[in-house]
């Protein structure tokens, strides 16, 4: 069907695609079950069954942002090509933060006024993440856009145990934050932190010829102690202080379990011959992989919507209720934006 179907060209990478649509998955499993992490749930089952998919999930923008390192990092990034990068992202991110800002204004306000509204409006432009919380990738992501010149001049030029040099220092630092340790030092080395390691790792992954990075079974090993670290370090934690701790869980912060997790994964994906899937199998990744930004753009409305309008609740069983309504949003949201992309007025706000 032409629906599903895009003009992908001859070099299409689709451990690239792969990646990409396992990424978006992970995130909306995040969102779904964020829901069940909540003092009033805490050590019940169903709270049990939250900390275990958001423990599952938590790679999935660490690899976003590992996938856009490897994209970008490879090639010579000249200045004249930023904006170009910058309006594909914020077009779209535009367009749907308006969408939020209204929806979230009239979920607050009961009556409409300009002023208020348009006070509310830059508000929004200027922390995204008062309307929805995912927003802040976008800022990110156009910062490391920004700097993707530097870093290509650097990357280019560097050996490669310079890059190393980096990251090790990166996850020693990122480390003392994560420990929320009091070191006066940390705060005169935070250009070390931050989403810029997996942006560079990503690309580092790409061009470290070593086998062990090139061994799907160490991936798998990363990813599962990544998880488990998560897992047992989020329930260990609370009951250590007798309340919910969300130590591993911290929102666009550099948590070790995370990053092993996507180190895992990009290794796994990466070293994968996804050629020798069958054209439907590959095509189904593409089409996902292709509206992968219009999902994450649009993903915490649509489960809004199951969650305070359709009060969606699987038989009262967490699980079930998770895995399915990751599903129907995944779906919803794919066909949604490939319909988006399809309407003349609504196609440059897509993200495709």
């Amino acid at each position: 069907m032409e629906f599903f179907n895009f003009d992908v060209g001859k070099n299409r990478i689709y451990n690239v695609d792969w990646l990409k649509t396992i990424a978006i998955l992970a995130v909306l499993l995040l969102h779904c079950s964020s829901k069940y992490l909540l003092p009033d749930f805490v050590f019940q089952p169903n709270w049990y069954c939250g900390v275990f998919f958001e423990s599952l999930s938590r790679f999935g923008v660490p690899l976003f942002i590992m996938v856009s390192g490897f994209l970008i990092l490879r090639k010579d990034q000249p200045i004249s090509s930023v904006p170009r990068r910058i309006k594909r992202v914020l077009i779209p991110f535009i367009f749907w933060l308006v969408v939020y800002v209204i929806a979230k204004f009239a979920m607050i306000y009961h009556s409409f006024d300009l002023i208020q509204f348009g006070y509310f409006l830059i508000q929004a432009f200027l922390d995204p993440t008062i309307v929805s919380i995912e927003f802040w990738f976008v800022y990110m992501i156009i910062g490391l856009y920004i700097f993707s010149p530097i870093i290509t001049t650097w990357l280019h030029n560097a050996e490669i145990y310079e890059i190393e040099y980096f990251l090790i220092v990166w996850a020693l630092i990122s480390f003392v934050g994560f420990s929320n340790v009091d070191f006066l030092l940390y705060d005169y080395l935070k250009y070390f932190t931050g989403s810029i390691g997996y942006f560079i790792l990503g690309y580092y992954l790409y061009i470290k010829q070593k086998s062990v990075l090139k061994n799907k079974n160490f991936g798998l090993v990363l990813f599962v102690a990544g998880t488990l670290l998560s897992f047992l370090g989020t329930v260990l934690s609370s009951m250590a202080i007798g309340g919910q701790s969300l130590l591993f869980f911290n929102l666009g912060d550099v948590t070790p379990n995370a990053c092993l997790q996507a180190i895992g994964m990009f290794i796994i994906v990466l070293n994968t011959d996804c050629e020798k899937y069958s054209k439907s199998v590959n095509n189904a990744f593409v089409f996902c992989s292709i509206g992968s930004y219009g999902v994450y753009l649009a993903n915490v409305l649509f489960i809004n919507i199951f969650d305070k309008i359709l009060s969606f609740n699987v038989m009262g069983n967490a699980a079930l209720t998770i895995v399915l309504e990751c599903i129907a949003v995944f779906i919803i949201c794919n066909i949604f934006i490939r319909l988006m992309s399809k309407v003349p007025v609504l196609e440059k706000f897509s993200g495709i």
